[in-house]
This record gives structure tokens, C-alpha cells and sequence, in this order.
């Protein structure tokens, strides 16, 4: 009964993908898209979404060190069967006709989906943009923009704050009381913890022979020759 459930979960399991293309993508490319993943059992697709035509994508530059001046055009995809992605973009490149390093293939749950998400909005936002150096921030005395990036947050939580430093003061005058006003003056020095201070055995240890371990003799080998009979 338990090998007939998993056979019915596994086919209720869906995989999605995100497609991007270097191209400019219509109804034609979404028709043969669609025909083309029917092997793996299509389940949808959404509209391509557009973006502005650039020079070397940064995706596409990353992934596969491409360099071209396209408009980038995504969809995600929805299959019942699961496919590696580079064989899924090999696919879809000779089914719609473009080349293989236009083409790009990722499951929609990795993280460069959120890098690339973000990296959209920021170039959105950016888009005729003028910035000066009055409008920064940091030229900001006030603290209102300070305080509407803390919104919601605990100090905490977060290690700072008024009761967070007279918590701390607490415990560590409860430790020195314990362990005596010493404790805190025996601090590690900068080459203990960087383990600087090793480096002289590290260097005897692997200056030596079998890394320490003993001298190794010189000892001789059967010469095997390529025929395969050993010499004597």
C-alpha cells in the first residue's frame, strides 16, 4: 500500500523552471515553447515578462560568458516530469531556433532567481534616475529614514538598545564576580587567534619528511613496462 502511495504522490509532483531568453519573444515562441515540453508533460507557462533591450545581460554574461546586445524575455514553467536544466536549455534552443548561449535554464527555488528579481527591481528603479549629492541619505540629519528601516524589529533581537547594553552590563558583572576582576585581562592575543603563533610548527611538520611522521626510506619499485611483464 505504502509503494501505492508513492507512486500516486510522485505523479501529483510538479517541477518548475524559469526560461530566459535573448530574444524577442511573442506568441509564436510561447506556441512552440509549449509544443516542445509536451515530452515532459507541460503543465503551463506564464507570460513572457520583457525586459529592456541591454548590452552583455549580466546573467547571460555570468553563466556563460556571453556578449550580445538582446532585450531578455522569462517565463516560468510548470512540468510533471523533472529535466537537468543545460539539457533543457539545449532543447529549447534547437526547437526555437536560437543559439544555446542565449538561452538560460534554472529551477525557479535557486537563489540566483532572487538575485536576479532584485537586480530587476533595482534597475527599475533606477531608470532615469538623477541622483545628487543633497538627496543622499547620509546628508540626512534627521533620523526619520533611520527609524522606518526599524519598523517591526526588536532591539532584542538584534543586540542593541538601551535595555540590550544594561542586560550585558548585568552579565558581565555576574561573571566577574564569579571568576574574579582577572578574567577579563587574560585575553587571547591577536597571533592566538589568528593562529599565527602555530606557524613555526606548522612549517617544521610539513618542512619534514611524511609530514613528520618519520623519514621515509628509498625504497625501489617494480618497473612494470607497458607490455606488462615486470622486470627483474
Amino acid at each position: 500500500m505504502e509503494l501505492k502511495n508513492y507512486i500516486a504522490e510522485s505523479f501529483k509532483k510538479e517541477y518548475a523552471y524559469r526560461v530566459k531568453l535573448a530574444h524577442d519573444c511573442g506568441a509564436d515562441q510561447m506556441d512552440m515553447l509549449e509544443k516542445c515540453l509536451a515530452k515532459y508533460n507541460f503543465v503551463s507557462a506564464s507570460p513572457f515578462q520583457r525586459a529592456p533591450i541591454q548590452e552583455n545581460p549580466v546573467e547571460f554574461q555570468r553563466a556563460k560568458n556571453a556578449n550580445f546586445t538582446s532585450e531578455v524575455c522569462s517565463t516560468d514553467v510548470v512540468l510533471k516530469y523533472p529535466v537537468n536544466e543545460r539539457i533543457l536549455e539545449v532543447w529549447l534552443a534547437v526547437n526555437l531556433g536560437i543559439d544555446h548561449e542565449r538561452v538560460l535554464c534554472y529551477g525557479v527555488k535557486e537563489p540566483r532567481r532572487v538575485e536576479a528579481d532584485i537586480q530587476a527591481e533595482r534597475l527599475a528603479n533606477d531608470q532615469d534616475r538623477q541622483v545628487s549629492e543633497e538627496d543622499a541619505l547620509l546628508n540626512d540629519e534627521s533620523m526619520e529614514h533611520y527609524e522606518a528601516q526599524q519598523d517591526g524589529i526588536d532591539a532584542k533581537d538584534f543586540g542593541f538598545g538601551e535595555e540590550f547594553n544594561e542586560a550585558f552590563l548585568k552579565e558581565l558583572e555576574k561573571i566577574k564576580a564569579e571568576k574574579g576582576a582577572d578574567y577579563f585581562r587574560n585575553y587571547p592575543s591577536k597571533d592566538e587567534l589568528m593562529g599565527d603563533n602555530l606557524r613555526p610548527m606548522y612549517d617544521a611538520i610539513t618542512g619534514m619528511p611524511n609530514m613528520g611522521r618519520g623519514a621515509e626510506q628509498a625504497k625501489q619499485v617494480d618497473n612494470i613496462a607497458q607490455h606488462g611483464s615486470r622486470s627483474r
